[in-house]
């Protein structure tokens, strides 16, 4: 059965795909607690401009989560995510503002094309790596997904009208619902949080189902998984597909807000950034990407402010810190399904 053959993989694993009935309430208390702390700490202030800052960082997040799917929880160490997280932005960008064909498209339907198209992407990379005797995994996996924004980022350079160039594309959509604003101030906060919850309770009930489980077992034993007879090229690209589509979502809503999108947006230092936040608060916990994707942006903005020639050191001696003294991250300790 598939619970007795991948709980052999990762024992501390219960039915469910949780963790052991005895641990669980305190760590999902926990980890409840400090969610709704986050999202809800910028109601109680008055400055607009941390409320709109701290709603970017909730779409940052979204991002972290869709990284932690397919490296946490999947085993799939990925370097160019924000292939997707950017590629989101530039779609949209490209739907709302260029003259052709249909186009241009209200944000709506913009939104929900590139969303589309980044999966339709996303699956065929799937297909491609995962698929046959020549599947990839491990480094050889990294170095695709590497190639893939690094391409994708001279693809944006040489778009010329398209693209925009090094200039990018400046977006001319404003978030709006009806009659309500949500493109700044609380309606942007409020969207953000929106889809942060939103995207954490799919992933969390996502993990808890069957193929979940069979993910997790695919990170800890591949091999074991494969002999069992389930279909691990599958899982592997659902989870793929699904984890693109969420990055996509995120950079559609974050650039539409940002007003512009350039090509570092789908490069490897985006794609890097995004996993030192995921590394920070603890891969494979969903919670610490959160974290990381909110604390590491809020140190960068508050440090380069006070200490202009020395933040950097200060936020890479943090960052060396907490490798060191807590290799499994900030919340590490709420993944109990890792079997190393």
């Amino acid at each position: 059965k598939l619970v007795t053959g991948v709980q052999t993989c990762a024992l501390p694993i219960s039915r469910a795909g949780r963790w052991p009935a005895r641990a669980l309430p305190i760590r999902r208390v926990i980890e409840i607690a400090l969610l709704a702390a986050i999202v809800a700490f910028p109601i109680v202030s008055q400055d607009l401009f941390v409320i709109d800052r701290v709603g970017r960082y909730f779409l940052y997040a979204v991002f972290a989560l869709s990284v932690d799917l397919i490296w946490g929880f999947g085993g799939l160490f990925t370097f160019g995510h924000a292939a997707f997280f950017g590629g989101g932005g530039y779609l949209v960008g490209i739907l709302t503002t260029r003259e052709f064909w249909f186009l241009p498209v209200g944000l709506p339907v913009a939104v929900a094309l590139a969303v589309a198209l980044v999966a339709l992407f996303a699956f065929a990379m799937s297909w491609f790596v995962f698929s046959g005797r020549g599947a990839l995994r491990g480094v050889e996996f990294a170095v695709v997904t590497l190639a893939v924004a690094v391409v994708g980022q001279r693809v944006a350079n040489a778009g010329g009208e398209v693209t925009g160039g090094q200039n990018g594309i400046l977006m001319t959509e404003h978030l709006r619902f009806g009659a309500l604003d949500l493109g700044q101030g609380r309606g942007f906060y409020a969207l953000a949080a929106v889809c942060l919850l939103l995207t954490y309770l799919g992933f969390r009930a996502f993990l808890a189902s069957r193929t979940g489980l069979v993910l997790r077992g695919i990170r800890d034993n591949e091999d074991r998984v494969d002999l069992l007879g389930y279909s691990v090229p599958g899982i592997k690209r659902r989870a793929f597909v699904i984890s693109a589509a969420v990055a996509a979502l995120a950079g559609a809503i974050f650039f539409t807000r940002q007003g512009i999108v350039s090509p570092s947006a789908v490069g490897v230092s985006a794609s890097t950034l995004v996993l030192l936040w995921v590394v920070l608060g603890g891969r494979g916990t969903l919670l610490g990407p959160i974290v990381g994707a909110i604390l590491l942006p809020y140190l960068t903005a508050e440090l380069s402010g006070s200490l202009l020639d020395t933040w950097l050191v200060v936020v890479g001696v943090i960052l060396v810190a907490v490798i060191v003294f807590l290799p499994a991250g900030l919340f590490g300790f709420l993944d109990r399904g890792r079997s190393t």
